[in-house]
């Protein structure tokens, strides 16, 4: 407590005052006499008055030496000194980097966090519990750019609910960019300060420490003490074995960033489908501390992608302990070619990296294990007999289908073209085609109802020759005219054709996306259908954290814009782009392995001199500290007169019951 007026003290003079009056004040004894009648009036206050006694205890006394006192005290303007809470416009800025997915190295009793990040949130809104009532806050993470949660807001509870809904990010982060941006949006307000609360493990710390910053900076600290140490799969690459067919060799490359040397054992799994995995491989390797080993894995099975995962429960950091990779090849489509002899196209689907199993029109359905590794189904002529079997027609509902029809003479619903003018229209199938000088003699006129799965996209003579589109969701085609009655087989566009078509029967592009960093732009082309796109999570990679599973547990549509280039996933893991056409059906479905960036991941001593430091900073601090509007009381001066005025009314009340009550001595 402090005096602003402290010669107000002398004003205390009055107490003895008050005191002297008292001890003044007349003051009669009692005596006994024979009769009032003979004593004098006069005599009785000259001798029966002792002007000088003893000071003694009287209610009224006290009251006015308290009332006294109280207005010294009053006039002496006393304060309280108390902690302030600044008012000021604050930036507080989150470090959502891949170090801040770690565990934290240890438990602090007053807050219970699964990661950096979620410790980070929890201090920052204490942090907030401390401050001044309608301080205005702008939130801002940190990122690939910078973003701005929230703006100015005032309210704890919303700033809180902001905070809640920040992810780690785990591509490349431009912290330095967002200390730049959270300084900069402080320019309007002198007196405003920036919070960081991070780990301080930032990859362009040095860029960030030698910042020229207007506003002070407060850095909250989480987890300073010795973090966990943190495996990870810096590298997994897949190659073809030239030994043995179908088989591929892969490459595993395990980073230890902990300061013992560790026994890292591998899991390799061979995945055919979501629901089929097999236990490849299981080799151990020893990485010595703080630095990185291989191991080759040979004979690799057959698959659609592989998973490579670190058996490490006490690991800093879960999402880099998987990593996924795809075969060198993709592997070969099967079609069910249904002919009675077709060599050009047998030859042209070999080519086009599709297995034919030819069988004849009269054969039994295959059925069984046989059946099942079909892709599609090929029907190169007559489907009458087909349909009217049960197994068969079974077989060819199940199956993506492409029809050659065979019309001849006898065909009353076929016709001879008027001329050779070709018109296309735009289509994966009929890409880079002309059909320039190709002789078609005969066209076969199908039922409209027959068609109504697809369009026509190649016209021949102002005839439809190609049909294409998706029938119950699976592609489908249908040539109108027979290849052997035609000289498209002899053109050199005819491989390109069949190249086409066994891409739009295996619903795509046969290529996965391969592999790629955590919201990096990517370089690919949308199906020539496609109008609305989603990623799909298959795997997240360590499980995921909670929040990660409940966000990217369904689809995330994407803004398809052919300004705006697509970007991978936010999360390391396993997804599926899956594209759409207008219809709602699926032209489109490609794998793409997300990984997190591994310079972001480097959370130890060995990256120190990636650590943010305080000191770096503090230059700009004494700076600002130095200016007029930093050159303010460090507490805050609460005024007690207020209170010392109502304990004066308090007093006089009291003063005036004495009164009442007749206890004035």
């Amino acid at each position: 407590m402090q005096f602003l007026s402290a010669a107000s003290a002398w004003f205390a003079a009055s107490l003895p005052v008050i005191a002297t009056m008292y001890i003044l004040k007349r003051t009669y004894e009692n005596k006994e006499i024979s009769s009032h009648l003979l004593w004098r009036k006069v005599l009785q206050e000259q001798e029966a008055n002792r002007p000088w006694q003893k000071l003694r205890s009287r209610w009224l006394l006290i009251l006015q030496l308290i009332v006294a006192l109280l207005i010294v005290f009053a006039l002496m303007e006393p304060v309280w000194l108390r902690a302030a809470k600044p008012t000021a416009h604050v930036v507080l800025l989150v470090d959502r980097s891949a170090s801040m997915a770690a565990k934290p190295g240890y438990q602090d009793t007053d807050f219970l966090a699964a990661t950096r990040l979620e410790l980070a949130i929890q201090k920052a809104s204490q942090w907030l519990d401390r401050q001044a009532a309608g301080r205005p806050v702008t939130l801002v993470a940190t990122g690939a750019q910078p973003e701005v949660i929230a703006s100015r807001l005032t309210n704890k509870e919303q700033i809180k609910e902001r905070l809640e809904s920040i992810l780690p990010y785990y591509g490349k982060s431009d912290n330095a960019g967002a200390l730049s941006l959270a300084d900069s949006l402080l320019q309007e307000d002198p007196s405003g300060e920036t919070v960081i609360f991070t780990d301080g493990y930032w990859s362009d710390a040095e860029e960030a420490n030698k910042l020229r910053l207007k506003a002070p900076v407060d850095l909250v600290m989480v987890d300073e003490k010795q973090p966990l140490g943190n495996l990870s799969i810096l590298y997994f690459g897949v190659k073809a074995d030239k030994g043995e067919t179908g088989t591929s060799n892969g490459v595993i490359t395990v980073r230890n960033d902990s300061r013992q040397d560790q026994t890292v054992k591998l899991e390799i799994y061979a995945e055919s489908s979501e629901k089929e995995s097999i236990l490849a491989a299981a080799p151990s390797i020893a990485v010595p501390a703080e630095e990185w080993q291989s191991v080759e894995i040979a004979s690799l099975p057959p698959a659609l992608y592989y998973k490579a995962h670190i058996q490490q429960l006490n690991d800093a950091v879960q999402s880099d302990n998987d990593a996924y990779q795809f075969p060198a090849a993709p592997r070969n489509r099967q079609a069910l070619l249904i002919t009675d002899g077709n060599l050009f196209l047998e030859k042209a689907l070999q080519l086009a990296g599709v297995e034919p199993v030819k069988v004849s029109p009269g054969s039994a359905a295959p059925a069984g294990e046989q059946a099942a590794k079909v892709d599609w189904i090929v029907l190169d002529g007559s489907s009458e007999r087909l349909v009217g079997d049960p197994e068969w027609s079974k077989l060819l509902s199940d199956k993506p289908l492409w029809l050659i029809d065979h019309p001849d003479q006898t065909d009353k619903t076929s016709v001879i073209p008027a001329n050779t003018r070709v018109e296309t229209k735009e289509h994966p199938v009929t890409s880079y085609l002309t059909f320039a000088d190709t002789h078609i003699g005969r066209l076969a006129l199908p039922n409209s109802a027959d068609l109504v799965w697809g369009d026509a996209v190649l016209s021949y003579g102002g005839i439809p020759a190609v049909y294409a589109g998706t029938d119950q969701g699976k592609p489908k085609l249908r040539f109108t005219f027979n290849l052997q009655e035609t000289d498209l087989p002899l053109r050199p566009e005819f491989p390109v054709l069949i190249v086409q078509a066994a891409q739009w029967m295996s619903g795509g592009s046969q290529l996965e996306l391969g592999a790629a960093v955590a919201e990096k732009p990517l370089e690919l082309s949308l199906h020539s259908e496609t109008v609305s796109a989603a990623w799909e999570a298959v795997e997240l990679a360590g499980g995921g954290l909670p929040a990660e599973q409940q966000r990217y547990g369904k689809k995330t549509e994407l803004a398809l814009d052919l300004s705006t280039q697509l970007t991978a996933p936010s999360v390391p893991g396993l997804f599926r782009l899956i594209e759409s056409n207008k219809d709602g059906a699926v032209v489109s479905s490609r794998l793409l392995a997300v990984t997190a960036d591994h310079s972001e991941l480097q959370s130890n001593d060995s990256a120190s001199e990636t650590k943010l430091e305080l000191t770096a900073i503090a230059d700009s601090q004494a700076e600002t500290s130095s200016s007029p509007a930093n050159k303010q009381d460090q507490g805050q001066k609460l005024s007690l007169q207020l209170y010392a005025a109502i304990v004066l009314l308090l007093m006089m009340a009291a003063e005036w019951e004495v009164y009442r009550r007749g206890f004035s001595s």
